[in-house]
C-alpha cells in the first residue's frame, strides 16, 4: 500500500499461475489451465486470510504452500465460498491438449516467429533489428508445450486489460494506479521461457490493442492510470502509423506491465498460491473430476466475471481441428461459470 499526499493508492494484484503439463495428448478433455487471481491490495490481508484458514482446515502451516490434490473438496468448496466474499476477480484461459498437436503447435510457433522477423526492416538501428531478430529466435526455439503456455498467457493478459480494468474502475478506480503482475517461477533462475515472455508480451498486446481497444466506460473516474497514458506528442510514431492517423493520447500497455513484474516462487508467494488453487480447481471442474462438478462450476463462476453477448467468462485458446467446439459435460461446466458470474457494469 502506497500513500501519496494524504491519499492512500491501493495496487491491482494480479497473481498468475497454470495448471496440467501443456503437452500433447491422446486423451479427450486433457484441459490445461492459465489463471490470475486480480485483486485490490485493500483486500490482500483477507484474501491471504482465507488461504491460511483452507490451509489450517487440511493440516497445513501457514507457511507451507498447498495443493488442490491436498485439499478435501468440501473444504476447497469453503475457500472459493470465502473469496466470492471479497472483490476480487478470476480470469483463465484454457485449451484442450487433445486437439493440440505438435504439428500444429510449430506450425503455429513458426508463422509467429516469421511475423515477428517482418519488423526487423522496419527498425532505425542495427541494435534494434538484432533485438528482434533475437526475440523470434527465442520463440522459435521454445517447445511446443512451452508455446502453448505462452500464447494462453498473452490472451489471459489481453483479458485483463479488456475486462480488469473495466470492472475496477467503477468499483475501485484508485487501483488504476499501479500493477503489480506476479508470475510463478519455474526455476530458481529466470528460465528462457519467461526471458521470452517479457521480450514478447509487450508488443504483442499492444499490436493487439490496433484491433481490438480497450473498453472505456464514457463518465468514469480513469484519472488514476494518468501515469499509464500517454499525453499529446507523446504516442509514439509506429502506433500512429498503425492507426493511420495522429493520436492526442493513449494506453502504454507496456509501462503497465514492465512497471512491477515479477516471478517468485509460489512458496513464498501466497497471491500465487492462491492463483495456483483457482486454476487447479478450473480443469479439475472442465475435466468433470469434482465429486459435485456442478457446485464447483457455481462457485468458481462467483469468482469470474460475465463476459459480452456470446461469450463464455473464461477463454478458450486451440490450434488443432475443433479448437472451437467442447463436449455436452463441459459446456454445461461452462454454463454453470456463466450463470454465477458477476456482472461488469455496476448499473446491470
Amino acid at each position: 500500500m502506497l500513500r501519496a499526499l494524504g491519499i492512500y493508492i491501493y495496487t491491482m494484484i494480479i497473481a498468475i499461475d497454470e495448471s496440467g503439463s501443456f503437452v500433447s495428448s491422446n486423451t479427450t478433455n486433457s484441459w490445461c489451465v492459465v489463471a490470475a487471481y486480480v485483486f485490490s491490495e485493500r483486500i490482500k490481508s483477507r484474501s491471504f486470510a482465507a488461504l491460511k484458514k483452507l490451509k489450517r482446515a487440511n493440516g497445513v502451516y501457514d507457511y507451507e504452500e498447498i495443493k488442490l490434490k491436498n485439499v478435501t473438496e468440501r473444504n476447497y468448496f469453503q475457500f472459493l465460498i470465502d473469496l466470492s466474499k471479497l472483490n476480487g476477480v478470476l480470469f483463465a484461459v484454457a485449451t484442450d491438449s487433445h486437439i493440440n498437436t505438435n504439428d500444429a503447435l510449430i506450425e503455429h510457433r513458426t508463422v509467429q516467429a516469421n511475423k515477428i522477423r517482418e519488423n526487423v526492416p522496419r527498425m532505425i538501428y542495427e541494435e534494434g533489428k538484432k533485438g528482434i531478430t533475437i526475440l523470434a529466435d527465442e520463440i522459435e526455439s521454445l517447445s511446443p508445450q512451452l508455446y502453448a503456455q505462452l500464447q494462453c498467457q498473452i490472451a489471459l493478459f489481453g483479458d485483463i486489460f479488456h475486462r480488469a480494468i473495466l470492472y475496477y474502475v467503477q468499483r475501485d478506480p484508485y487501483t488504476l494506479r499501479k500493477y503489480k503482475w506476479r508470475i510463478d517461477q519455474k526455476n530458481t533462475t529466470k528460465s528462457v521461457y519467461e526471458k521470452s515472455f517479457e521480450k514478447v508480451i509487450c508488443p504483442i498486446l499492444q499490436s493487439i490493442s490496433f484491433s481490438e481497444p480497450m473498453i472505456f466506460l464514457e463518465g468514469a473516474d480513469y484519472n488514476h492510470m494518468n501515469p499509464f497514458i500517454y499525453s499529446d506528442g507523446e504516442v509514439p510514431e509506429y502506433i500512429e502509423e498503425a492507426y493511420g492517423k495522429k493520436l492526442s493520447s493513449g494506453v502504454n500497455i507496456g509501462k503497465m506491465i514492465r512497471d512491477d513484474i515479477d516471478f517468485p516462487n509460489s512458496k513464498l508467494d501466497m497471491s500465487v498460491q492462491i492463483a495456483d488453487l483457482l486454476a487447479a480447481g478450473i480443469r479439475r471442474c472442465l475435466r468433470l473430476e469434482f465429486s459435485d462438478n456442478s457446485m464447483a462450476s457455481k462457485l468458481l463462476g462467483r469468482l469470474m466475471l460475465g463476459n459480452i453477448k456470446g461469450k463464455y467468462p473464461i477463454q478458450f485458446v486451440g490450434f488443432g481441428k475443433g479448437e472451437e467446439t467442447v463436449d455436452d459435460k463441459v459446456a454445461r461446466v461452462m454454463a454453470g461459470f456463466e450463470r454465477t458470474s458477476k456482472g461488469i457494469l455496476t448499473n446491470a
